[in-house]
């Protein structure tokens, strides 16, 4: 059968080579991380720089621009859900104000200026609002198709979820951010405005990069993972339950903020708070009426916020050779399970079902979790989007006590928090068969560079303000806290990758998604031998991964 596999994933990745036409190279940290360098930049020769590590300094480049006034199809997912998390496009990245904040104001501003500097005018187009066509792990095949047939109403840009851009550059779709096509490549990607580390797990090569990471796409600042804490039902444990951890005589919600400066907010402090809080009002957990610590959904949004947030290495990789492996053992992987079992297991802590959700009507695991959150009824409103927080319901919270946003707990001592943004974040992306690369350059290089302003007042206002209560004990904590998170987001190369083999890979393997390690951490109750699993999965992974290299070594530049 394993044979039978590898010869049909080879069959594969010579049909794909047959239509391949570009991939790219990414970043994720907003202001530094890996940046691969070297080599010569197309049409300038010139060393590339590192993505995201020059100086604020674009003055007037947009002056030398010589062609004539140019329109493009900029395509995106519109897909509200409310498993996760609306589209913010059509607000933040096609200015279609929803409200007189200052916000949209310096969208409309910035979008008029791109337009002015550039010589370009966009026209902005969306996959319809379905979430079974056009949702997450759906968009790459629809984009593949719609780039295979070439329209001439075919989209010159994307902007989509991140893991279906990334299968899509695999399948040739989208053009080298380093090449030179049908003129100047307008691209100055040390620019701080991209997002470095992001962009670097989104490549395997350190000449293609093929989707654009950078300031511009606040999709991805919604993704980021965290974890909310109720003010209220925090301050009523924290009396007999919480150290003084500030030094200010109180103890109340700043001495949890207080627990993560000093690098102690682990899965078992989670736990032990989850057992302080917990009342059950019989000898299993009435999900509906019991106040509950903390909630892991049967979806994989909070399962994918557990591993990726960890220290834990899925693919193994040496950026100076180029070679990319599967451990014939995970250690790390199989102890991080251990403790998730461990935290499931433990006295307040739900694994959340539909049909749990549906005592307090509401139809996902999610949706149920946020319903018991904003009641005053769970202590830790599970994993959510950062994004998630402009929701009324959260929003209503603040008349009430409030919420705080921690990040996602460490699961061993010693390690550091790490954000990851969620691969529902959306990225952009210029498509291989467009004839305007250098007008779309020229596009996304403004809108990359001047989107600073916009980014720190989304901050400002929908994070900062949002996530306070109606009294101030908690502000100051939750604005460290939100500079905490936005400071330590990590790379997620092994984990985009892992999810591309799993998509890439379904008409070989029906089964390649769902053996994506979050995934099955998921299907199996959180509760899952994860050694016996790994054993049984990396031979044909290693294989996927090694077939996914040469593929990606074929596509043209």
């Amino acid at each position: 059968m394993k044979t039978r596999i590898i010869c049909l994933m080879l069959v594969l990745v010579m049909c794909l080579a047959c239509f391949a036409g570009c991939f790219g190279n990414g970043g994720e940290n907003p202001g530094g991380g890996e940046n691969p360098g070297g080599g010569e930049t197309p049409g300038t020769g010139g060393t590339k720089p590192g993505i995201g590590s020059g100086e604020a300094d674009w003055s007037d480049w947009w002056s030398a621009i010589t062609y004539e006034q140019t329109s493009l199809k900029f395509k995106m997912t519109h897909c509200s859900q409310d498993q996760e998390l609306s589209s913010g496009c059509e607000r933040f990245l096609a200015g279609t104000s929803i409200d007189a904040q200052d916000i949209d104001k310096l969208v409309d501003e910035r979008n008029t200026a791109a337009y002015k500097n550039t010589n370009v005018t966009v026209t902005y187009d969306y996959f319809a609002d379905n979430s079974t066509l056009y949702g997450f792990a759906k968009c790459y095949d629809v984009i593949y198709q719609e780039w295979y047939q070439g329209s001439s109403e075919a989209p010159d840009m994307y902007c989509n979820f991140m893991s279906d851009l990334l299968v899509a550059s695999l399948k040739g779709c989208f053009a080298n951010l380093y090449s030179v096509q049908n003129g100047a490549n307008y691209f100055e990607l040390s620019n701080p405005g991209y997002m470095a580390d992001l962009m670097s797990s989104l490549t395997l090569s350190a000449d293609k990069i093929y989707v654009v990471a950078s300031d511009y796409f606040i999709d991805l600042i919604r993704a980021f993972f965290v974890v909310p804490v109720n003010v209220t039902l925090f301050n009523s444990i924290a009396e007999t339950t919480v150290s003084d951890v500030n030094n200010d005589g109180v103890k109340d919600i700043n001495d949890l903020f207080a627990t993560v400066d000093n690098g102690d907010w682990t899965y078992d402090e989670l736990m032990r708070l989850c057992a302080a809080v917990s009342q059950s009002s019989g000898a299993t957990v009435d999900f509906a009426n019991d106040i509950i610590g903390f909630g892991l959904g049967q979806n994989g949004l909070p399962a994918a916020g557990l591993v990726y947030t960890s220290s834990v290495t899925i693919i193994e990789r040496d950026l100076e050779t180029r070679t990319y492996t599967y451990p014939q053992n995970n250690e790390d992987l199989y102890k991080l399970t251990d403790k998730i079992a461990e935290l499931i297991d433990s006295k307040g802590v739900v694994y959340v079902t539909k049909a749990d959700a549906e005592k307090v009507q509401q139809n996902t695991p999610l949706l149920g979790i946020r319903e018991k959150f904003v009641k005053n009824e769970m202590l830790f409103g599970g994993i959510i989007l950062v994004g998630s927080i402009e929701y009324p319901e959260y929003q209503a919270m603040k008349q009430d006590g409030g919420f705080g946003l921690v990040p996602v707990p460490v699961y061993k001592d010693g390690d550091n928090y790490l954000t990851q943004i969620h691969v529902v974040g959306r990225a952009g992306a210029i498509s291989s068969k467009s004839t305007k690369f250098s007008q779309c350059s020229a596009f996304l290089q403004y809108q990359s560079s001047y989107s600073t302003d916009i980014l720190n007042e989304y901050y400002n206002y929908n994070l900062t303000q949002a996530a306070t209560s109606a009294s101030d004990t908690s502000l100051d904590g939750n604005v460290d806290m939100l500079k905490y998170i936005r400071s330590n987001v990590r790379t997620s190369f092994d984990k985009l990758f892992e999810d591309a083999i799993g998509f890439l890979y379904l008409s070989v393997d029906s089964d390649s998604a769902a053996n994506r390690y979050h995934t099955i951490i998921q299907a199996e109750g959180y509760n899952v031998d994860m050694r016996t699993r790994y054993s049984q999965l990396v031979g044909n992974k290693q294989d996927c991964l090694r077939e996914l290299v040469a593929l990606y070594n074929q596509l043209p530049a």
